[in-house]
């Protein structure tokens, strides 16, 4: 954000040297000026367990690696969204848009 970045989403490994994708996951969840944006982890073991503790804890989605390109087109969505929220935010004809309520303009919902 100092930087005038957006970021639309996080995807990351479950297994990294250092920290988990879960241990990450609950560290963008607790921050304030992250918690908002979609994380996405990926694994090449499939273990339920984990998939599950993911996801309920704030996962959008967990792809089993190799991804395929049908876990590739559940992303869309979230980007396009993105996409359509800043194009709202610039658009005064098509909003009724506040930062502080936090509404989207009708294209947006």
């Amino acid at each position: 954000n100092e930087l005038g970045m957006k970021v639309n989403m996080i995807i990351t490994d479950y297994s990294m040297p250092g920290m988990t994708g879960y241990d990450l996951l609950k560290k963008i969840k607790e921050s304030e000026k992250l918690k908002d944006i979609p994380v996405v982890i990926m694994s090449s073991e499939n273990i339920p367990s984990r998939i599950s503790r993911c996801l309920e804890d704030g996962a959008e989605h967990f792809f089993l690696k190799p991804v395929q390109l049908s876990d590739v087109n559940k992303l869309k969505p979230h980007l396009l969204r993105s996409k359509l929220i800043n194009f709202c935010k610039f658009q005064p004809s098509f909003l009724d848009w506040s930062p502080d309520a936090g509404n989207l303009c009708q294209s947006c919902v």
